[in-house]
């Protein structure tokens, strides 16, 4: 294998094919072929290895390349039989294959069963099922696969696990653990022959969630001109992606929770009271609540609305019933988009559900979710802006030791986002706005969407 690892693209494709020999060769894949199973791997950017590539003929721009070599007699190459570039790595294997003449030696002779196994509420049985579930609609649409099922325990499978089984004879042809999902589908696509690419968009089953990817890595986030979001600085979110939901948890959707869990009473249930939006200002309202957000006498709400009245404690218990969990407010902002608003840095009031330039609450209520397309953000998210706030997982505190700091910024509120129906200034609308109440805090202009990703240690 000849790479160059001063080239990232090159890189990843080097250690996407690494991976994939070391399978083969561990199933067994190149028995009986009459050939040296080392895997050799050469760098250019070592100079002795660019001396020895140089003397097998091969220049630095044929990279990445998977060779088959004869060796000398002290085990070093001699001389290069075969060549194929593999910034594709599942085709690369599908070439060397075709050259060794072993195509297709591994697919099973008749479409094998993918088995998911595992308790449901294991959460990467849950993201493996919704990418399965993607990719057979698009990527693997050709794939050689009878069915999908799920089992909650399976003799010789590890749990939670992913396995291969005839549909006749009940034998389990392979199986990996899944640790990590994006792993296994991984290793179950060199097995089926296919290519994985992590989904753009998953349908989560269990609450009926559309959810968007959003890449991660180094982002950048604040503003040096509003007050408590400075400075603007560049945050590392640990993780290459994550998933937001496309809109706001619906009425529906939370009812489908509160049925699931014995009939959940959220805090404001709970006291009897929550806060709407009167005469310009936030005024209790009894008996107000997600079913009724103006109470039994304004009739309850649709299911196609946001759900509101919602406290912090009540989206981390839908959270987590759902399998799934609060974005960070870092999360939250970088997939809003790096303007002003989510669609650009010009405001524009026919892109959200607002009150700008008036009463507050003026707006009288919010609409349905996602009533705003041209108002989504860079990754197809809708009402990120406006509409109802929403809640995220961080403490109101300074962005970093020498931000911007205020009394408030003592660890005891949590942070929402994307300003509300109700708010009347633009301001209340840029990505970057940070507000602050309590965890326990409720009214008719909070809401939330929910996250997939890995566990985020950063408030």
């Amino acid at each position: 294998m000849v790479f160059d690892s001063r080239t990232p693209a090159v890189a990843k494709s080097h250690r996407g094919m690494v991976q994939i020999l070391k399978e083969k060769r561990a199933e067994a894949h190149f028995a009986g072929i009459q050939l040296e199973q080392a895997i050799q791997v050469y760098d250019w950017a070592v100079p002795a290895h660019a001396t020895a590539l140089r003397g097998l003929g091969l220049s630095s721009d044929k990279v990445p390349s998977l060779c088959l070599v004869s060796l000398n007699g002290r085990g070093l190459p001699e001389r290069i039989s075969w060549q194929t570039r593999y910034e594709v790595p599942h085709q690369a294997m599908k070439d060397l294959d075709q050259k060794l003449g072993i195509a297709g030696r591994d697919l099973p002779k008749t479409p094998p069963v993918v088995v998911l196994v595992g308790s449901e509420t294991a959460p990467t049985l849950a993201e493996a099922e919704a990418k399965l579930s993607s990719l057979r609609q698009s990527d693997w649409q050709q794939a050689r696969i009878d069915s999908v099922r799920k089992m909650s325990e399976l003799q010789g499978v590890p749990s939670p696990g992913l396995a291969l089984m005839d549909p006749t004879s009940q034998k389990i042809l392979w199986t990996r653990d899944l640790t990590q999902a994006d792993s296994a589908l991984q290793s179950l696509a060199v097995r089926l022959g296919m290519a994985y690419k992590v989904p753009d968009q998953l349908q989560w089953t269990r609450d009926g969630s559309t959810l968007l990817r959003v890449p991660g890595g180094t982002v950048t986030l604040g503003h040096n001109d509003h007050g408590d979001d400075s400075p603007r600085h560049s945050f590392n979110l640990n993780e290459p992606y994550y998933y937001l939901g496309r809109t706001e948890v619906t009425v529906g959707q939370f009812r489908k929770f509160v049925k699931a869990r014995d009939n959940y009473r959220t805090d404001c249930e709970k006291t009897g009271r929550s806060f709407v939006f009167q005469e310009g200002q936030f005024r209790p309202m009894d008996g107000a609540y997600w079913e009724y957000p103006h109470g039994r006498g304004g009739g309850p709400a649709a299911d196609t609305m946001p759900a509101t009245h919602i406290s912090q404690n009540d989206a981390m218990a839908y959270c987590s019933w759902a399998g799934l969990r609060l974005p960070t407010e870092r999360e939250w902002e970088h997939a809003a988009g790096s303007r002003d608003f989510p669609w650009g840095d010009n405001w524009n009031p026919d892109n959200c559900r607002n009150s700008a330039g008036k009463q507050p609450g003026a707006a009288g209520g919010p609409l349905p979710v996602g009533s705003f397309p041209g108002g989504a953000s860079p990754f197809g998210l809708l009402d990120m802006a406006g509409n109802v706030y929403e809640w995220t997982s961080s403490l109101y505190m300074p962005y970093l030791v020498n931000g911007t700091q205020n009394g408030r910024m003592n660890g005891l509120r949590k942070v929402i986002r994307g300003g509300s129906f109700g708010d009347n200034e633009v301001k209340d609308y840029w990505v970057t706005k940070r507000v602050a109440i309590g965890a326990q805090d409720a009214t008719e202009a909070q809401g939330f969407r929910v996250c997939l990703g890995g566990p985020q240690d950063m408030p």
